[in-house]
């Protein structure tokens, strides 16, 4: 594959869109952030701008003609657009197209079951299929729990507030990534397109349990915990029934996502086979990992839900 030069973004003013930005400006990549036409002002002022309509698969590949790879950053309640990315990048002659996984491996058979996943899905076989038409190749990272957002938010645990509820006992160990290294690790599938090339790619900071994720916590921010208790094959079976009653309530089927991560071995977690020394991910610590939950609980943030 010839060398990646300029990379184009899709939610490039979230969260992992916007460490996605910094991520490859640092790796030396010329960047064009696609946005709705919202502010751009936390898009840093070299990067180039470039205002589409998501629905337009015309306009995306007007924006697209001569950028060599898409990063798809779309947030879960946005994924429905992917496709017409997909359709754009391809007709303008992108090289690589990266989507918006960053999550649970969804190549497990158990955890592609799931319904919440559907769009997801969708976009993966249009992706083997745009292969075979027009030669764009595609690469899906698979990060586990986002670290730091799962420890500022609740997700994982609430470490600041020592509240949470353990999944399955807390016992589980689970791969999980900060939002830095998800963005390292975009940027370094594009370094090395030829060993990334159409397969899944995965990284992780740290395998850690909720439980151990306690413990450290405690040598940081001791203190009584209000920890409550709840199994995810039942969590799973909830969100079975929401999907067959059709809810509207997309939070009904947050069961399947807590089965799909805290859920072990029998869907991928924690990660077998990973390619962090190929992307120059590190990993953390013990010590690392207090002292982000440290940073978290001295923080006078408010925390913020992953944006698009």
């Amino acid at each position: 594959m010839s060398l990646i030069k300029n990379v184009a973004v899709a939610g490039g003013t979230g969260n992992i869109g916007l460490a996605t930005i910094h991520a490859l400006q640092a790796a030396g990549f010329t960047v064009t952030a696609l946005t709705r036409g919202a502010s751009t002002s936390s898009i840093p002022t070299d990067v180039h701008i470039a205002t589409v309509d998501y629905s337009s698969i015309e306009s995306l590949a007007k924006a697209l003609t001569g950028q060599d790879a898409v990063v798809s950053c779309v947030g879960s309640f946005a994924l429905s657009s992917q496709p017409n990315i997909v359709e754009a990048a391809s007709a303008a002659g992108v090289k690589r197209f990266i989507p918006a996984e960053f999550g649970a491996d969804t190549l497990n058979p158990l955890t592609r079951a799931f319904a919440i996943l559907k769009d997801k899905l969708q976009v993966q076989r249009m992706l083997v299929e745009k292969y075979e038409q027009s030669g764009m190749t595609y690469s899906l990272l698979f990060t586990g729990l986002f670290l730091d957002w799962g420890l500022e938010n609740g997700m994982i645990l609430g470490v600041k507030s020592r509240k949470g509820t353990l999944y399955d006992g807390g016992k589980t160990v689970m791969s999980t990534t900060t939002i830095a290294s998800i963005a390292k690790g975009i940027a370094g599938c594009l370094l090395h397109p030829e060993e990334t090339k159409n397969r899944g790619v995965y990284i992780q900071d740290a395998t850690v349990s909720q439980s151990k994720l306690v413990e450290l916590t405690n040598k940081v921010n001791p203190g009584e915990w209000d920890l409550k208790e709840a199994s995810t094959i039942e969590l799973e079976k909830q969100a079975a029934a929401a999907y067959e009653r059709k809810d509207p309530n997309p939070m009904s089927m947050a069961g399947a996502v807590f089965r799909m991560y805290f859920g072990g071995e029998a869907y991928g977690q924690p990660f077998k086979k990973l390619d962090n020394e190929l992307l120059g991910i590190k990993g953390m610590s013990d010590e690392e990992i207090e002292a982000l939950i440290r940073d978290i609980c001295t923080s006078d943030s408010t925390p913020q839900m992953l944006s698009t």
